[in-house]
């Protein structure tokens, strides 16, 4: 596989995530870019409900900040590349950026979730060694003096 991103869809499709993509012609790209969107709809509903689940009352469950239709953030911008203007593509872009920094935040503030760096290993223990760099500043001080 390697480090190119794919999305597979129920009919065990796969999609690369990745470029080039063509202007005119990139359906492959176009539709992983659709799937993906419809993976973080689909979170962004799984959220919600769990936030429904825990009491939390429903103008305060989670709900992403521009909504997604099919292939489509913020109302009318798509995220296929091909026959679409690169401002809106940019855009719709931006917007999926945007949608996804709001479910990374819910999954880290409704889950025990901690970075792998910290569980792995505890932070390195370090010897006091100010007294070292005391008697260095202190003795280049005293070079200073002697050597006017």
């Amino acid at each position: 596989m390697g480090s190119y991103p794919r999305i597979m869809d129920s009919n065990n499709n796969k999609y690369e995530l990745h470029g080039p993509v063509n202007l005119f012609w990139s359906t492959g790209y176009d539709k992983a870019m659709t799937l993906f969107l419809t993976c973080l709809k689909e979170f962004a509903v799984f959220a919600n409900s769990m936030d429904q689940a825990n009491g939390m009352p429903p103008q305060k469950c989670f709900n992403l900040p521009y909504k997604i239709e099919n292939d489509k953030v913020g109302g009318n911008y798509s995220i296929t590349h091909s026959f679409n203007k690169p401002e809106n593509w940019t855009k719709a872009l931006k917007y999926t950026l945007c949608n996804l920094k709001w479910v990374m935040f819910w999954f880290v503030g409704n889950t025990s979730f901690h970075p792998l760096s910290t569980m792995v290993h505890p932070p390195p223990k370090t010897p006091n060694l100010s007294y070292l760099f005391e008697k260095c500043s202190n003795d280049s001080k005293t070079d200073l003096k002697d050597s006017r």
